[in-house]
């Protein structure tokens, strides 16, 4: 990966970096951070940009599930694992898109940018958990509401008017969920713990979806980054194994790179772009 120079950088990607988002915000103006624009500005450009790097961001949250039962371990020993290396990514492409601006941008997140942090982190717990008590394939048709569930919280919070098509392919995913719990509740309760961790992930998701929306002006991809570290220390007292091998560690790295990281960072920029997630 290239370093690009700062006037360079900014000659390529517009408004995208957090610095100079804040100086113009100390200018009056407002601004998109990721995008490029005001998320007023209805750019064909930056929405179609914003739909790639949410199937993206998807692909890389689709492989959780792989490493998941790869690894083999407990909940919190996965957490503060994939954790650690999750934090280093999205530090790290943080340090390199902002150079000495990096803490200034963690500083601009905010309040806002604290909740979606502690969302980021919710959402990570219930769905590593929730994949020790029922299948990938429960997790993934529950998750699949997200959309909905979205919808609900952005009109609620927000005001913005799903279309038609976004609810009636909402409603499919809702009711493919409600047959899966329902079916969970007659096998087992186990199973039933697994799937209303799944409803909290999504829930968690879907509530960080619109906030994130909701302060588009600011890059909320340092909320990741915190986020994974919250994440750590609630995992921390919980941790059973300390001693891994080579290929462990190698294998925690690539499912917070990979997974996680890039997951994160993909759809945190996609969501910014997109007017209706």
């Amino acid at each position: 990966m290239v370093r690009c120079e700062p006037s360079a950088w900014r000659a390529a990607c517009g408004s995208g970096s957090v610095g100079g988002s804040i100086e113009r915000q100390r200018r009056g103006e407002r601004v998109n951070n990721d995008t490029g624009g005001s998320p007023a500005s209805g750019s064909r450009a930056s929405y179609s940009s914003g739909v790639v790097l949410l199937l993206a961001g998807t692909i890389a949250f689709s492989s959780a599930g792989m490493f998941v039962r790869i690894l083999g371990k407990d909940a919190a020993t996965t957490l503060f694992w994939r954790g650690i290396f999750t934090a280093l990514i999205i530090f790290l492409f943080i340090a390199w898109r902002e150079g000495p601006r990096t803490f200034a941008a963690f500083r601009a997140i905010g309040w806002p940018g604290i909740v979606i942090s502690f969302l980021n982190a919710i959402s990570m717990g219930a769905f590593i958990t929730s994949l020790q008590f029922t299948t990938v394939a429960n997790n993934a048709i529950i998750f699949g509401t997200s959309p909905f569930m979205t919808a609900a919280i952005a009109w609620l919070v927000i005001r913005e008017r799903p279309s038609s098509s976004t609810l009636f392919f909402s409603a499919l995913a809702l009711a493919g969920a409600c047959i899966v719990v329902g079916s969970s509740f007659q096998i087992s309760a186990r199973g039933l713990i697994g799937d209303a961790l799944a409803v909290l992930m999504t829930l968690s998701f879907a509530v960080k979806t619109v906030l994130v929306r909701k302060s588009a002006n600011v890059s909320m991809v340092p909320s990741g980054c915190l986020g994974a570290l919250i994440g750590c220390i609630g995992a921390l007292p919980f941790v059973t194994e300390w001693s891994l091998t080579r290929a462990e560690l190698l294998t925690f790295a690539l499912f917070g790179f990979t997974q996680q990281g890039l997951g994160l960072i993909l759809t945190t920029i996609g969501i910014a772009r997109v007017r209706h997630c």
